[in-house]
């Protein structure tokens, strides 16, 4: 598939930023591929028609990866077609988007744990093999 094969429909009012976002998605993988580094893209700061985000989403095509995180609200990531690019969906507790981004890399972030968190994790986890250790100590 290649840009001009989406269709752009005159009946919807067109802003103009379908072809733009689609151009700045190659040049943020491109820059992945070359050079590691990890691009976002905000949809939803942008004005953007219903018709142009289906056909972003028909540009994009569907991955292999669909997950639902339940955190503060869902937020939902699909790969696209294109491995490394990724839509990004928040939503509040009524079900209204109230964010959408494409992510370029491995994984959305979102994903990567944080640094305190692993920290957390690695003491509490020290703590309780110590724990266990102690109370085979006194066992034996």
């Amino acid at each position: 598939m290649t840009l001009n094969d989406i269709p752009v429909q005159s009946e919807a009012v067109a802003t103009g930023n379908l072809r733009p976002v689609m151009h700045e998605i190659h040049h943020a993988l491109s820059g992945f591929v070359t050079s590691g580094t990890h691009g976002m893209i905000d949809l939803h700061s942008l004005p953007f028609s219903p018709q142009e985000f289906a056909q972003l989403d028909e540009f994009l095509g569907e991955g292999e990866v669909d997950i639902t995180l339940n955190v503060l609200g869902k937020t939902r990531l699909r790969e696209s077609g294109y491995a490394g690019v990724w839509r990004v969906e928040h939503f509040d507790d009524s079900g209204q988007r109230i964010g959408y981004f494409v992510e370029i890399g491995h994984t959305p972030e979102i994903l990567r744990s944080q640094c305190d968190d692993i920290k957390e994790g690695l003491a509490t986890m020290s703590t309780i093999l110590a724990m266990e250790e102690g109370n085979e100590d006194e066992t034996t």
